[in-house]
């Protein structure tokens, strides 16, 4: 699923190539992917304008319009955008025809992305109860979030409601580089702990989108990596594979040491 720094990196591509074109035609070709909107409701509000901006929180990317809407993406498991001069976007859900010819398609095999209209991303992200944006959030909020909490910290960071943009992949290396076991119940973690994994969050999200979301191009330090059945620690030993909260979760035990209550 596209994390916080794939999102990061559709944005940098959608200000690149989509900004300032007239769209004069738009072609809805799954409608059930948009949520509380119509295929009228979605073509009336783009046909004729052109985007000026976006913004991304967490793992949504917001376009901006020149009539005050917002197109909504949220790029579920399979997502991302096509910009070309032909049209040749493998699995188009939404596509965009520009006066200059050119196309913009909302591309996603699985279908579970979501795109929809608002007039305030504050108003929706608000709606959604979604924590502070994970690359935006400064350390006092950091704090403040977590505190009093006390299951484990995987899965509070994996909690969009907690913290906005994270997925199963960063967390897993967020951990890894904080030297803290996934299990490890939040109360457990002491100040200076707490201030690692909020530098190693930041670091490891700017570095993800340094190397273009790209795992294999991660330094050999990284465990994303060697994130996969029979991987080698960076730092020696198989690489031990649990689930927490569900997820399945890579665990470098030598670097990562469980607590004890």
């Amino acid at each position: 699923m596209p994390e916080l720094p794939s999102v990061e990196i559709f944005k940098e591509y959608f200000d690149k190539t989509s900004l300032q074109q007239p769209i004069t035609d738009v072609s809805v070709i799954s409608p059930e992917i948009l949520m509380e909107t119509s295929i009228t409701e979605m073509k009336e509000s783009l046909e004729g304008h052109k985007f000026t901006e976006s913004i991304r929180y967490g793992k949504y990317l917001f376009g901006k319009l020149n009539n005050d809407l917002f197109l909504i993406m949220h790029f579920g498991m399979t997502g991302y955008l096509h910009y070309d001069t032909k049209n040749s976007s493998k699995y188009p859900r939404l596509l965009l025809k520009f006066s200059g010819g050119n196309f913009l398609a909302f591309d996603d095999a699985r279908k579970f992305g979501k795109l929809g209209l608002t007039q305030d991303p504050d108003e929706f992200i608000e709606k959604r109860r979604l924590g502070p944006d994970a690359l935006e959030v400064n350390f006092e909020d950091f704090q403040e979030i977590f505190r009093n909490r006390k299951g484990m910290i995987k899965p509070l960071l994996l909690n969009q409601n907690v913290l906005a943009g994270i997925g199963n992949l960063y967390a897993d290396e967020i951990l890894y580089q904080s030297r803290i076991h996934p299990l490890t119940h939040a109360d457990q973690l002491d100040d200076p702990e707490w201030e690692h994994l909020f530098k190693n969050m930041k670091n490891v999200l700017h570095k993800a989108i340094e190397h273009h979301d790209k795992i294999k191009s991660l330094p050999e330090s990284y465990l994303l990596p060697h994130r996969y059945k029979g991987g080698k620690c960076p730092e020696g030993g198989e690489l031990e594979i649990i689930k927490v909260g569900g997820r399945t979760t890579f665990v470098c035990s030598k670097r990562q040491k469980m607590k004890e209550d």
